[in-house]
C-alpha cells in the first residue's frame, strides 16, 4: 500500500476555506515583500548617478541607461 495515497487525496479536497486562507497568505506575503523592497530602496535613496536615483524598484520607472 502506498502511504502517500491519503496525503495526495487530502490535498485534492476542494474547500472554500482553504482557498480563502491561500489568498490571505498570498496577500500577506506580497505586502511583506513590498515593505522589504521599500525599506531597501530607502537605504539607497542618496545614491544617484547623473542626477537620477541609482537604485530603483524594477519595473516602476521607464527604462534608462546609467
Amino acid at each position: 500500500m502506498d502511504n502517500n495515497h491519503y496525503i495526495t487525496e487530502f490535498h485534492k479536497l476542494e474547500n472554500p476555506f482553504n482557498e480563502l486562507l491561500k489568498q490571505g497568505a498570498q496577500q500577506l506575503l506580497a505586502q511583506a515583500i513590498e515593505t522589504e523592497v521599500r525599506s531597501l530602496l530607502d537605504n539607497f535613496i542618496s545614491l544617484q548617478a547623473n542626477g537620477k536615483q541609482g537604485v530603483i524598484h524594477n519595473g516602476h520607472l521607464p527604462e534608462r541607461y546609467l
